[in-house]
């Protein structure tokens, strides 16, 4: 059987991840993480979700006249982003929430930031569809995260370690495509640090009908 996330199981396994996770996982992507806020286009007064604000290390990153609502499932992770939030002077509140069951109103949100979640939950594509309900039209929707290659020898890498990552609270096999199927949002650019970065940036939006070109 192929092993699958949980989301009772990942929430305790970030609990205790959250002691070091800034040490650790969190000094290797903050460089892209601001790369990614870029990628939102902000204006003064927007109002942003961070789904998934983990320990709340986006927060100092974004301007200081918008308004970041950071969405998480551990509560470890989110005693940290709390902190953060209160030391940034940001206009920013942190809800310990499931994503994929957001309590949060649909159109209440002019862009969504989603750092190294999707990957971590146990429907992809559920989570960017309430994501893709959330936003206002003309938003955008920036996801940082390891993605499976398409083939190769890396490819089959990543399927192959998928049963270990997932112990420790993350898929190695999950694609892009795989995330977006069946999900109203198109692609709207691709970006990376480097050729072999194991993160990408992809930005979306929701998909326009058939038939318009604009």
């Amino acid at each position: 059987m192929k092993p699958t996330m949980d989301e009772r199981t990942t929430g305790r396994i970030y609990d205790r991840f959250s002691v070091v996770y800034d040490r650790t996982f969190g000094r290797l992507v903050q460089r892209r993480q601001r790369i990614a806020i870029e990628q939102l286009g902000l204006k003064s007064g927007d109002r942003v979700l961070d789904l998934g604000v983990g320990t709340g290390l986006t927060i100092p990153m974004y301007p200081e006249d918008v308004t970041v609502v950071g969405l998480d499932l551990s509560w470890g992770m989110l005693e940290e982003a709390r902190r953060r939030a209160l030391e940034s002077g940001r206009k920013a509140w942190v809800v310990q929430a499931d994503a994929l069951q957001p309590p949060l109103a649909p159109r209440s949100f002019d862009h969504v930031l989603i750092t190294h979640v999707i990957s971590v939950v146990s429907d992809p594509p559920r989570l960017l569809r309430h994501a893709a309900e959330l936003l206002k039209p003309g938003g955008r929707i920036v996801l940082l995260n390891h993605f499976r290659a398409e083939d190769g020898p890396m490819a089959s890498f990543e399927k192959a370690i998928n049963p270990l990552t997932t112990r420790i609270g993350w898929r190695s096999d999950l694609s892009l495509a795989e995330s977006l199927d069946g999900v109203p949002l198109e692609i709207e650019k691709r970006v990376q640090l480097r050729r072999w970065d194991l993160w990408k940036i992809v930005v979306l939006r929701h998909a326009r009908p058939p038939g318009r070109s604009t």
